[in-house]
């Protein structure tokens, strides 16, 4: 049985991981959300693979620099920058729901202890710290350089 044409994360590579993590995001988003939903997230693993990055170990600083690279390199506007950014908070978050990725803010201080042959959770850029990101390009007014 072929996969359902909507559900199709090929553009995530061959990390298995990021695959399913992306699968699953997609998965909540409604039928009708799930182009944009795709388009949006092909950019940011597109422009991370560009950037020798991987999507899930990411820094705020990293997200921060995708955010100018759509301001100044794309010129887009405020609200499709905002629009990108709440589409990757929004697979952050559900990482970090699903157990995928580990907020930032929760291992602060704390040692992972690898036990049992299994891989501790990643870290990542915390949801609200990519919110604010976004949240802060809807505001910013970018011109040109």
């Amino acid at each position: 049985m072929a996969p359902s044409p909507e559900l199709d994360v090929s553009f995530a590579g061959d990390d298995l991981v990021l695959r399913l993590a992306a699968l699953a995001y997609i998965a909540r988003i409604s039928a009708a959300s799930r182009i944009h939903t795709k388009s949006d997230l092909r950019l940011y693993f597109y422009w991370c693979t560009d950037h020798q990055l991987t999507p899930l170990t990411v820094a705020r600083t990293e997200v921060e620099r995708y955010m100018r690279w759509m301001q100044e390199i794309r010129r887009f506007k405020p609200a499709t920058v905002a629009r990108h950014l709440a589409v990757v908070a929004g697979c952050y978050r559900t990482c970090v729901i699903d157990g995928v990725l580990v907020p930032v803010d929760a291992v602060i201080g704390h040692r992972t202890i690898i036990g049992g042959g299994t891989l501790p959770p990643r870290k990542c850029i915390g949801y609200r710290a990519c919110r604010r990101i976004a949240l802060n390009a809807l505001h910013c007014r970018c011109d040109g350089p």
